[in-house]
């Protein structure tokens, strides 16, 4: 039940999978593992290799970080994403990501099942780069 209601919003409620279609999302909601933060409660810390690819489905976080550039801070929402580039690199998170709502419910698709997405659709990695770099460009918080 809930693996169909998953499928759904990451169809209709992450851009980033709007291009899949129900049946191959259906190839990886059976391993997406859920979690629910309080405000305040650490999603991930920097400096962590990220173990999958995170979806905010309720709540918000906070990730802070630093780079070359100087501090960053982004709020994301449901729908939105993060881990990306720690996955895609097997690189260390250079933000640490926190809720900032309680209860924030997080959408975990593993590293095995994220791979299976990218060979499905080899532009994800392109178009998970190219959000990536927009999100650290806006003016900081």
């Amino acid at each position: 039940m809930s693996g169909f209601g998953d499928t759904i919003f990451l169809k209709t409620q992450v851009d980033v999978l709007s291009f899949f279609n129900e049946d191959q999302l259906r190839r990886v909601t059976p391993d997406i593992e859920r979690a629910s933060y309080e405000g305040g409660q650490v999603v991930m810390l920097k400096g962590e290799i990220s173990s999958g690819f995170y979806i905010i489905k309720k709540g918000a976080v906070l990730a802070t970080g630093k780079t070359k550039e100087g501090p960053f801070s982004v709020e994301l929402k449901a729908g939105d994403f993060f881990g990306e580039i720690s996955l895609l690199d097997n690189s260390a998170m250079d933000a640490t990501v926190k809720a900032t709502e309680a209860p924030t419910e997080v959408l975990m698709i593993p590293s095995q099942s994220f791979q299976k997405l990218l060979e499905m659709q080899p532009l994800l990695k392109k178009t998970l780069l190219d959000k990536a770099a927009a999100r650290k460009a806006k003016p900081k918080a």
